[in-house]
């Protein structure tokens, strides 16, 4: 299965149905249905993901709390995923800032620092996840039987910092709690002051997705647009051009104020 990650663009009033206009947008590319032909099918299964781990967008500053502001959808396990501050996974273009291209990483990873320093305060010490690693190679009594090492990443989440903070979806999910290159979050191991932190964990490069348009072309970076009323072998309609990638931002920012904006991961 491979990622896809979309803006979906809404009219203005999908405001009071985020979740009705999406499954309205989206059915003519849905992959798993006889309906559609098989070269339409973009995506089996979608979250609304950018607001809490920085992908989403910049809100306008005066607007991080405006309620048409869209939040990510809940994890896989339930757990509520909101907004890192100043940064949404949606709402009307108009509170969307599209001047800071690296503003929604720098916020997010902001957000990452702010949460350790804070969890620091309340919880105990952790005990480093290299401490964990070395006894289960040369303890044969730490972890016996765990020959991937399941117990001992379970020992060492299990810790209280540690498990507050990897399962707060501000954590940004990142460090490796697996083998052949187990990794700490890099908050952990970092050796520097929060400015530093942001610049290293901030994305180097302007979010690009595809778009699916108002008028129901699913453009995919530029490259290819499929139709949502038609046969990809046998659409009529002239196909719009990449003009706007590589940054499918540009496209965005320039569509009507209240035009919805929303951003997805799938599969397909």
């Amino acid at each position: 299965m491979a990622s896809v990650r979309v803006t979906v663009c809404l009219p203005a009033k999908a405001a009071d149905d985020i979740q009705g206009a999406l499954d309205e947008a989206l059915a003519p590319f849905y992959l798993d249905t006889d309906d559609n032909p098989v070269d339409r099918g973009m995506w089996d299964s979608r979250r609304i993901v950018g607001g809490s781990d920085g992908t989403g967008f910049t809100v306008v500053s005066g607007h991080e709390n405006d309620p048409r502001l869209v939040h990510d959808d809940p994890s896989y396990d339930g757990t509520p995923c909101p907004n890192a501050p100043g940064v949404c996974a949606g709402g009307p273009r108009a509170l969307l800032d599209f001047s800071q291209p690296l503003a929604a990483s720098e916020r997010a990873a902001a957000a990452s620092w702010d949460l350790w320093h804070r969890l620091t305060a309340v919880h105990p010490p952790a005990v480093p996840l290299a401490d964990f690693v070395d006894r289960w190679w040369n303890d044969p009594d730490a972890f016996p039987d765990d020959r991937r090492g399941d117990n001992m990443f379970a020992a060492y989440r299990n810790q209280p910092l540690i498990r507050a903070f990897l399962d707060h979806p501000h954590s940004l999910r990142r460090g490796n709690l697996s083998f052949p290159n187990p990794a700490e979050h890099p908050v952990i191991t970092h050796d520097g002051d929060r400015d530093a932190y942001i610049r290293r964990l901030t994305s180097p490069y302007p979010p690009s997705t595809d778009v699916l348009t108002l008028d129901g072309w699913w453009l995919e970076g530029g490259s290819n647009a499929v139709h949502a009323t038609c046969d990809p072998s046998q659409c009529p309609h002239e196909r719009p051009g990449p003009t706007v990638w590589p940054g499918s931002e540009a496209y965005l920012a320039s569509l009507p104020g209240d035009t919805v904006l929303v951003r997805l991961r799938g599969h397909v």
